[in-house]
């Protein structure tokens, strides 16, 4: 099996959450692709992981997301992770336990075999790792529900391409917005007409990072392309949510899948 990383900057944080995670699993570092945005990271990465297979791509997370796409021989079934995954769980008895080796190579096996069932191209985990709520969801949903690429299974589709959403601050300067997790989770299912979720797995991921990788994020500017993206999908996203701690996330529309 495939594994493809992006990653910007973050060696360290690569060894000690993500890297660690695939070897404690067994995985072989041929079997481990790092894509990197630029000449220092390519060199650096080369250096600390020379067993591994270091592509460099385009800069920011959409475009290396879409040079991965075009990368890729169309139908390639790989693992996409980031490069700060903690651990992987499963709900069992009401409590989250972490996958053992024969667990992990489960869930992988599962999440590909439940694509092609589906005849969809993206897969992912619940995205909240928590028992309580997970306890709630059915075991497998295919109607249109947020994947979080953090940890996701993918059959290489040529279909899905990212945006940049340019949007205006406050300030009169311009951000470049994107919201990777709903617009990947969108595209494949108008393509595909379903995603599948593994509702009792998540992942333990760190996605608001604080040193290192793809940064630039601020509440604001989170606001702004969250309503931007609303403005693009209308017919996939309710609405925009406004937390309490500054953040904004965006609901999806129950959508049945077509099968």
């Amino acid at each position: 099996m495939m594994y493809v990383i992006k990653s910007k900057d973050r060696v360290k944080k690569f060894t000690s959450h993500t890297y660690s995670l695939l070897k404690s699993y067994e995985v072989k570092d041929k079997d481990i692709n790092i894509f990197v945005s630029n000449e220092d990271d390519l060199e650096n990465y080369c250096s600390a992981f020379p067993q591994c297979n270091i592509h460099i791509g385009d800069e920011g997370i959409v475009g290396i997301d879409n040079f991965i796409v075009d990368y890729l021989d169309e139908g390639q079934e790989y693992i996409y992770m980031n490069d700060d995954v903690k651990g992987i769980y499963q709900l069992l008895d009401n409590k989250l336990e972490k996958l053992n080796t024969d667990m992990f190579n489960y869930l992988v096996k599962k999440m590909f075999s439940e694509l092609r069932v589906s005849k969809s191209t993206y897969c992912g985990l619940y995205p909240v790792k928590n028992w309580f709520y997970m306890n709630k969801q059915n075991e497998i949903t295919n109607d249109l529900c947020i994947i979080m690429d953090g940890f996701s299974a993918l059959i290489n589709n040529k279909k899905i391409k990212l945006n940049n959403f340019i949007v205006p601050k406050e300030d009169g300067t311009q951000f470049v917005g994107e919201s990777t997790d709903t617009e990947k989770t969108i595209q494949h299912f108008i393509d595909k007409g379903s995603v599948v979720r593994l509702n009792h797995f998540t992942a333990d991921i760190e996605y608001y990072k604080k040193e290192g990788g793809y940064q630039g994020r601020t509440a604001q500017t989170e606001k702004l392309t969250a309503e931007a993206l609303m403005n693009k999908y209308p017919t996939y996203i309710s609405s925009v949510r406004y937390k309490k701690n500054g953040t904004t996330s965006l609901r999806l529309k129950k959508i049945s899948s077509n099968i």
